[in-house]
């Protein structure tokens, strides 16, 4: 019995020391834990997947480049055009009716000047004649007149105010504020009487063909003459009975003078003028009549003939503005107005958009758009027809700049459909797969199996031929496919088991 004990304490023992074993040594031997993918040789696909909305290749909206009633549409919504074919116009009587004139004195330069005509021509030229040596006369009597006047004005008004006015040395009898001003005065009287003699020279050598140049002169005289008056009325201005000593009915008699003399002034200055004003007009009238006569004596020039053409063309174009053109071969989509009725400048009133040829516009994220290139295809489903009805684009244009929305970068891109389809819709939802690289018959692994290590090499983790362990190798990577997986240049071959996922 005893025996028997001791036997199941040591059986007891034995199998402990044995689990005790196991324990210690042989968990560390167990199998690891992972999961594996297997490369293989196939194809790697890049795309970017983006929404778009379809519109017409080409579409215009049409306007009347200037208000009008509508006379004529020549259309209707579901019309097919051609480039070129009208479809509404508003009443262009008026701007028919320039045309034709701008044409009829086109035409009528064209010919030669009729007798009648010439004699018109003459007959202006001899009135221009008359008028301008009318004008010469005028203003001789004019310079005349003028000159009579502020003589008069100087030696009636404002000498009594001055000894020996007339000489080199006048002087002004009455106070002034300073020294200074009495002696510029004094000077300005003097310049009055130079200005007085050398006027008188100038109308004593003076004849009618002299009588542009006597009237600017004998304004510059004038303007000498006027300028001394009105300073020695700023003078008499000043005079009171406390800092002149004068009663102020003497002061008011100086007040008096000086304005009448001034006033005397100024009625020649105005005379003047006038004169001046005639004669430049006169000599306009000449110069235009002998041109005009000159130009219908010789005929049109090719210069004026041109220049008539170019009214004729501008009449067209303006004609032309009052009937709109469809830009394009397409259909009407549109037409607002009715006939009759008063449209704006500028405002839509027709559409023609092409027929069965149609486009896509999709914004791409910043991140993504360097993948997209012009010429990618993209596989394409529009949401009226479900995920299983496919059409093809291509990527036609990408804009150069930015529109942000909702606060990120995106690029417009441009896909053209690469066939005609009548399902297709304007304003229909399309969902993009734009296909922007491919590699054909490469060996490729999931991304994931993909790891970087201490150094920043890509590494992968080889599976060894049992199964229970893995080693690291360095992997050269390639092309990174929208499905996941990756192209390994170097490194892995078809058939090697990689690590995915340690547990």
């Amino acid at each position: 019995m005893n025996f028997l004990k001791k036997h199941k304490i040591a059986v007891i023992v034995a199998v402990v020391v044995l689990v005790l074993l196991y324990l210690i040594f042989g968990r560390g031997k167990a199998a690891p834990k992972f999961e594996t993918a297997t490369a293989v040789v196939g194809n790697v696909v890049q795309t970017v997947s983006v929404t778009g909305t379809v519109s017409p290749v080409d579409k215009a909206d049409l306007a009347f480049e200037k208000g009008g009633v509508v006379s004529r549409i020549y259309v209707a919504v579901g019309d097919h055009v051609n480039a070129g074919d009208p479809i509404a116009k508003i009443d262009d009587a008026a701007d028919a009716a320039s045309y034709e004139s701008a044409q009829a004195t086109l035409a009528d330069m064209a010919r030669g000047l009729r007798p009648e005509e010439l004699a018109v021509q003459e007959s202006a030229v001899a009135v221009a004649e008359t008028s301008l040596s009318n004008a010469k006369t005028d203003a001789i009597n004019a310079a005349h007149d003028a000159y009579a006047k502020a003589q008069s004005a100087l030696v009636t008004y404002t000498d009594a105010l001055f000894n020996n006015p007339s000489s080199v040395n006048p002087t002004i009898t009455v106070p002034t504020q300073t020294y200074s001003l009495q002696a510029s005065i004094d000077q300005e009287r003097t310049n009055v009487t130079q200005a007085l003699s050398d006027w008188s020279a100038d109308l004593a050598q003076a004849s009618t063909s002299d009588a542009e140049t006597l009237i600017t002169a004998s304004r510059t005289h004038l303007a000498v003459v006027k300028q001394f008056m009105t300073d020695l009325s700023a003078i008499v201005g000043w005079l009171t009975t406390a800092n002149s000593g004068y009663s102020q009915t003497t002061i008011n008699g100086y007040t008096t003078a000086v304005n009448s003399a001034l006033a005397t002034v100024n009625t020649a200055a105005d005379s003047l003028a006038t004169a001046d004003s005639s004669l430049t007009t006169a000599s306009s009238g000449l110069d235009q009549a002998q041109s005009n006569y000159s130009l219908k004596l010789a005929g049109n020039s090719s210069e004026s003939i041109a220049a008539e053409q170019a009214k004729v063309d501008q009449a067209a174009a303006l004609l032309a503005q009052d009937t709109i053109k469809s830009p394009i071969d397409g259909i009407v989509t549109a037409v607002t107005p009715s006939e009759g009725e008063f449209v704006a400048a500028g405002s839509t009133q027709f559409t023609v958009q092409s027929d069965g040829t149609y486009k896509i516009e999709a914004y791409v994220p910043e991140a993504d758009i360097a993948k997209v290139a012009i010429g990618d295809l993209a596989s394409t489903t529009l949401d009226a027809y479900g995920s299983n009805t496919y059409f093809q684009a291509k990527v036609a244009l990408i804009d150069p700049a930015e529109t942000v929305i909702e606060g990120v970068p995106t690029y417009k891109v441009t896909l053209y459909f690469t066939q005609k389809d009548s399902r297709i819709r304007s304003g229909m939802t399309a969902n993009l797969d734009i296909l922007t690289d491919e590699r054909d018959n490469v060996v490729s692994v999931p991304y994931r199996a993909v790891v970087t290590d201490d150094t920043g090499a890509s590494v992968v983790r080889v599976v060894s031929p049992n199964g229970t362990s893995y080693a690291t190798t360095t992997v050269a990577t390639g092309l990174k496919g929208s499905d996941g997986t990756v192209e390994i240049i170097s490194g892995l071959k078809s058939g090697d088991k990689v690590v995915t996922y340690v547990k």
